[in-house]
């Protein structure tokens, strides 16, 4: 896939926020309690935990070095993989289900997702041209927004919101998928359908057996 222009990032980004939070805006407390696309994870789960990633983003919006990219916006999901891909999945959601039960009603994660979202936005609107350190990588500036434009909005398709999506951001999680698995994918599947079989939220099709070994090309 390569590198991806600051701008371009920028947009892709911003918008996924925007269409996040819009999404999580359309349901009610109890909507949110629903089940997402990610087993064992309501709604809220999943808001908990983009929130929580939200926040680690921070991190590196005020990270800069100088040094060269080690990971690109395609690269760092194999590397991500690599280094945390043993880890025990049921261990994992239950982590979360915990994290989430510390919110005593959903409104009250909901009112602190906008807070952490408004940071997030004033700091990508701020982020420079300049490589930035986060989980021990270092991002080129627009590879950086990216991986966070197309977490964003697999998340957002995870909420199962009548709320679309945005389309710059499912572009890029396409191009993700694409560019991980080594392979387009047909033009005849839109860019949610190849987002949502990319990451293993629906099953690979009998059409595309032959990259049924590199799909999901990641969750």
């Amino acid at each position: 896939m390569g590198a991806v222009a600051l701008d371009e990032g920028r947009v892709a980004c911003s918008e996924s926020i925007d269409g996040f939070l819009q999404a999580v805006d359309s349901f009610s407390e109890l909507e949110l309690l629903d089940a997402s696309r990610c087993h064992g994870w309501t709604r809220l789960d999943a808001v908990v935990h983009v929130m929580s990633g939200w926040q680690e983003m921070l991190g590196g919006l005020v990270s800069p070095v100088d040094g060269e990219p080690t990971v690109d916006s395609s690269t760092y999901w194999t590397a991500f993989a690599e280094a945390y891909g043993g880890e025990d999945p049921v261990e994992v959601l239950m982590a979360q289900r915990r994290r989430t039960a510390a919110y005593a009603r959903p409104t009250l994660a909901c009112d602190q997702l906008q807070d952490v979202a408004a940071a997030v936005l004033r700091g990508a609107d701020a982020f420079g041209d300049r490589r930035c350190l986060w989980q021990g990588q270092v991002f080129a500036p627009g590879d950086f927004l990216t991986i966070w434009a197309v977490e964003n909005v697999v998340h957002h398709l995870d909420l199962r919101s009548t709320v679309p999506a945005p389309v710059a951001a499912l572009s890029l999680a396409r191009s993700t998928v694409e560019a991980i698995a080594g392979s387009p994918l047909p033009g005849t599947y839109s860019d949610e359908d190849a987002t949502l079989i990319g990451t293993g939220r629906l099953a690979v099709p009998e059409g595309l057996r032959a990259l049924a070994n590199r799909l999901p090309a990641f969750g």
